[in-house]
C-alpha cells in the first residue's frame, strides 16, 4: 500500500512523525506536509502564490502552502499516486464543529475529491500517548473491516489524555460541543478565544466517545453529511463480527 502522509502542525511536528514510523508497517510512506503550522486551514489553497518544495532526504517533502495544497500539489506537482492519503496526528482533537475548520480534515477532503480514500487522526491536546500506543490497533480495525472508501473520509479521535485506556472504537456521528467565543484585546490586536460550557454529550457521537474512553471514527462527506458513510461503517463491521 502506498501511502501519502500529510497534516496541519507541520511537517516535523511530533504527531506526523509518530505516523511516520508507525505506518511503515503498512506500506511504502511518502511524507508532503506544510512548512509551517496550519491549524484552522480546512480547504483553503494558495491558488495564486508560489509555492515552494523542499526535499529532505529520501521521501519527506515540505510545501510553503496549506494541508489541502500539500496533497494537491503531492498529486498533480509530485506526480505520486497514493492508494490512501493519512493526515495527523493532529495535536488537539477534531470532533463537533471543529471538523469545519481542521486543515487536518481539510487535507482529507482533497483526497476525497481525487477519488482517494483517506484517514484523518486527531488526539488531545499536548497529549499523543494514547495515539501513539493504539494506532496499529486502530489501522488494523480499519483494514480488517474494510472502512476504506473513496466517498468519505474516516475522522478518528483517540481517547482524552485523562483516562488510562481506551475501551474498543466506536462508529460515531458528529455531536454538538457548546461554547462560548471572544476576543481578548491587546493593544492595537484582538486575539480569538473560546471557552467549552458543561453539557452532556449525545450517546452516539464523538464528542461522547472521546470523553467516555472509546477511541472515534466518524466518517465525513462534503457538507459534513455522515447519514450514508455511518449506515455503511456499521454494515461492514456488523458482518465481519459475525464471521
Amino acid at each position: 500500500m502506498k501511502i501519502l502522509l500529510t497534516n496541519d502542525d507541520g511537517y516535523n511536528a511530533e504527531g506526523i512523525r509518530i505516523l511516520l514510523k508507525k505506518l511503515k508497517k503498512y506500506g511504502n510512506v511518502v511524507l508532503v506536509a506544510p512548512e509551517h503550522h496550519m491549524s484552522g486551514a480546512s480547504m483553503s489553497r494558495a491558488f495564486w502564490d508560489k509555492i515552494k518544495v523542499t526535499k529532505y532526504g529520501d521521501n519527506i517533502y515540505s510545501v510553503t502552502g496549506t494541508p489541502a495544497d500539500s496533497v494537491v500539489l503531492a498529486l498533480h506537482g509530485l506526480n505520486i499516486r497514493p492508494d490512501v492519503v493519512i493526515s495527523g496526528i493532529n495535536n488537539g482533537f477534531n470532533i463537533s464543529s471543529d471538523t469545519v475548520y481542521s486543515g487536518t480534515i481539510g487535507a482529507c477532503m482533497e483526497a476525497i475529491k481525487a477519488g482517494i480514500p483517506a484517514i484523518a487522526f486527531s488526539s488531545d491536546f499536548d497529549d499523543f500517548s494514547h495515539a501513539e500506543k493504539d494506532l496499529e490497533y486502530v489501522m488494523d480495525f480499519i483494514l480488517k473491516n474494510d472502512l476504506l472508501s473513496n466517498k468519505y473520509l474516516l475522522n478518528v479521535n483517540f481517547i482524552r489524555k485523562s483516562l488510562k485506556k481506551t475501551k474498543g472504537i466506536q462508529i460515531t456521528d458528529l455531536g454538538m460541543r457548546p461554547m462560548e467565543h471572544y476576543y481578548q484585546k491587546e493593544g492595537d490586536y484582538y486575539i480569538a478565544r473560546r471557552m467549552h460550557l458543561d453539557y452532556e454529550p449525545e450517546v452516539g457521537t464523538d464528542v461522547f466517545a472521546v470523553r467516555n474512553g472509546y477511541i472515534s471514527i466518524t466518517p465525513l462527506k462534503f457538507g459534513n453529511q455522515t447519514e450514508y458513510g455511518l449506515r455503511e461503517l456499521r454494515i461492514k463491521v456488523r458482518k465481519s463480527e459475525e464471521k
